[in-house]
């Protein structure tokens, strides 16, 4: 069993690609994803970790499906409707494989995360 508590300090955190790399457009400040995987891999259609970034402003496709939820720090998320939710640690949300959104980190901010990267012939019949 793996522990996501907001009370744990998760260790094992490390440096990850850049947000631009990981496919993000950078809108302000610069911030910086750190995390670590628990189940899965980067290149397989299951994912489960932990995932940080330093304050700023980035706009990102979801190349997956994400369920999270917040442990630590303040978020801002908008979708291409324009529609904004803040998120405070204990609150969750799923964003849709596919699915534009902006993220706006306030403050350092840890989430854990479940993903599901769904082939191309399966996303389009949904």
């Amino acid at each position: 069993m793996i522990e996501f508590k907001q009370s744990s300090d998760q260790t094992g955190i490390e440096p990850w690609p850049s947000l631009v790399d990981s496919g993000a457009t950078i809108l302000d400040g610069d911030p910086q994803q750190s995390g670590r995987l628990d189940f899965g891999t980067f290149d397989g259609p299951l994912m489960s970790g932990v995932w940080e970034c330093t304050p700023g402003k980035f706009e990102i496709s979801y190349p997956w499906g994400e369920l999270a939820t917040l442990l630590k720090g303040r978020i801002t998320v908008t979708d291409s409707d324009g529609r904004a939710v803040t998120y405070e640690p204990g609150d969750s949300f799923f964003v849709a494989q596919g699915q534009r959104v902006t993220w706006e980190v306030h403050e350092p901010t840890r989430k854990c995360f479940f993903i599901h990267v769904a082939k191309a012939e399966s996303a389009a019949a949904e």
